[in-house]
């Protein structure tokens, strides 16, 4: 059953590397808003900063419609890939080597918090070793 979602917040063309702030935008996933501030605001680091900007947004955008921050929970925190600038490092004899600043899209959506019952997390199958059967 697709939960309904009442406000969707994004921002797009951020300056860091998706791998870095997927853990941060893990944390907070399918938590209450007053716990995912928490949660953001004793996290020190730019990941933690500009997640904090997005869910601050949120919130926001929540109150224009007249919700409160003890009915909400995000339940979608979602952090794809953007462009890609390539620049390179001068090396010696006359080389040089490509790397890559990479760029993120981050979005967050927020429910009510009794349709959180209805969101199943998908749980891997398998033992503790990883090995089928």
């Amino acid at each position: 059953m697709e939960q309904k979602k009442l406000v969707t917040v994004q921002l797009r063309e951020q300056r860091i590397s998706p791998k870095k702030i997927r853990l941060i935008m893990d944390l907070i996933r399918l938590k209450n808003i007053e716990d995912a501030f928490d949660i953001l605001k004793n996290t020190n680091n730019k990941p933690a900063k500009i997640a904090l900007s997005l869910l601050k947004s949120a919130q926001s955008a929540a109150k224009e419609k007249d919700y409160k921050n003890n009915e909400l929970v995000i339940c979608e925190s979602l952090v794809n890939e953007g462009r890609k600038l390539k620049r390179y490092f001068i090396k010696a004899r006359g080389r040089s080597t490509q790397f890559m600043k990479r760029s993120s899209h981050l979005k967050i959506s927020l429910c009510k918090i009794k349709e959180q019952k209805d969101i199943k997390v998908k749980k891997t199958k398998g033992n503790k070793n990883g090995k089928k059967g």
